[in-house]
């Protein structure tokens, strides 16, 4: 029988949580690889002790007895073997076998009479063994789940200590940001100084037409490319004049562009947006749940010169970074959780039909660790696509190394491999130019 802790959800958690459709599930999706073979009894085992220590990872959601309420979280007995389930892929399956697998899971909702979280386990995989992780946006984003992540894990080096990699997704302006937070919420709530970034977001033109915006479907497809050191994204941004996180949004409009050229479109002059998930949580916050805005990032996918590429979309991040847009949406999702979910899926329509894609940079840790006394030899995770939009693309560094993983919807973008290999030839190319003679 459950029983509840008397808690509702957060409103930004309630948000999320009503955010889903068939069409775009709200579900975090991941891929771990280990180096060695671990025991589906000794991960389990770790589960047990370093997972459901988190209340959340034992609740499931009790929904609103009115329109206008918020679910709560209540308590339930469950079997973790429903939540750690032992799975299988063909004899001799490498990345394109699990990468199916993935996008098979990620088009398929979470049970919603359970604790919303799930494992894949793959005890022989590659000389090792692999996970696939379901967890769903309403219990948290995407830095709090890494800080579970790095609960759960040892250092590989006894006296190395596992910490968060470059934090540049959340902006060389993230302290100051933090500190005009509360203000910016609370002119939001009074009528104050951000009215007009609140004018902003409900008055943008709509995104062009493109392949990447039509008619969805729930079949989702999931891919990731191969490692690309960090060092070396680091000097091309050094050398080019941008961020780490400059030089990858370059990169990935490079791909956009590149992926429309390839199929007949012509992109010259095409600008498309781009929703990035921007952290707002002070670095002390260890608390599970949604604490971050969003912005919508003009990608200059129409320019040809990667130089010049990277120095517009680095003064379109800018500019963001000094406006509260990222605390406005944040102090939006906070009122529409409040509401019912007829309003609050209108107002994510209004909002979607303004970009094209959602992108997201989570730092990982630098050095390795390991699960269990398994290294983990890399690990990659996909972004939920909220409303009407229909690609999404997840930027993640561990040990040094970076990795792009692409989600997207089947009947929109049905080549995404395309995409990941767009986004290594825009990186080559910009590694070029980083090579030569500055402008």
């Amino acid at each position: 029988m459950a029983r509840t802790d008397g808690r509702r959800l957060t409103p930004a958690d309630s948000a999320w949580l009503r955010m889903e459709l068939p069409e775009n599930l709200m579900t975090i999706n991941g891929v771990v690889k280990l180096k060695e073979r671990l025991s589906y009894e000794r991960f389990c085992r770790m589960v047990e002790e370093k997972l459901l220590v988190h209340d959340r990872f034992r609740q499931r959601i009790q929904p609103p007895r009115g329109p206008l309420g918020r679910p709560r979280w209540v308590e339930r007995d469950f079997s973790l073997a429903d939540h750690v389930v032992r799975s299988e892929l063909p004899v001799g399956a490498g990345k394109r076998e699990l990468q199916d697998f993935v996008s098979a899971e990620m088009s398929r909702p979470l049970a919603i009479d359970r604790p919303l979280w799930q494992f894949h386990y793959f005890e022989d995989f590659l000389g090792g063994s692999a996970l696939v992780g379901r967890i769903h946006h309403c219990i948290g984003d995407g830095i709090a789940l890494m800080k579970v992540v790095l609960s759960m894990a040892d250092p590989v080096v006894d006296d190395s200590v596992p910490t968060v990699g470059h934090s540049e997704s959340v902006g060389a302006h993230h302290r100051e940001m933090l500190g005009r937070g509360a203000k910016a919420l609370a002119a939001l709530k009074t009528g104050g100084s951000t009215v007009w970034s609140l004018g902003r977001l409900f008055t943008l033109r709509a995104d062009p037409r493109t392949r990447f915006k039509g008619d969805l479907v729930p079949r989702k497809l999931a891919v990731w490319s191969d490692e690309i050191p960090l060092a070396e994204v680091k000097a091309i941004g050094k050398r080019l004049g941008g961020t780490i996180n400059d030089v990858l949004l370059t990169a990935a409009a490079g791909a956009l562009r590149g992926y429309l050229l390839r199929h007949g479109e012509v992109p010259e002059s095409l600008r498309l947006r781009a929703v990035v998930p921007v952290n707002i949580r002070p670095p002390e916050d260890v608390v599970l749940g949604n604490k971050f805005g969003l912005v919508f990032l003009s990608l200059p996918v129409g320019v040809r010169r990667v130089g010049r590429r990277l120095r517009e979309l680095k003064a379109n991040m800018d500019q963001l970074k000094r406006s509260p847009e990222a605390f406005v949406v944040y102090g939006l999702l906070r009122l529409f959780g409040n509401t019912n979910a007829a309003i609050q899926s209108k107002i994510v329509k209004l909002l979607s039909k303004n970009a094209s894609a959602v992108m997201t940079n989570v730092p990982g840790p630098r050095a390795p660790i390991a699960f269990a006394g398994s290294e983990i030899e890399h690990f990659m995770f996909w972004v939920p696509v909220s409303g009407r939009l229909g690609l999404g693309l997840s930027i993640l560094s561990y040990n040094g190394q970076v990795r792009v993983g692409i989600t997207t919807d089947q009947n929109l973008v049905p080549d995404p491999e395309a995409l990941v290999e767009e986004f290594h030839m825009a990186l080559e190319e910009m590694k070029r130019e980083a090579a030569g003679p500055l402008p």
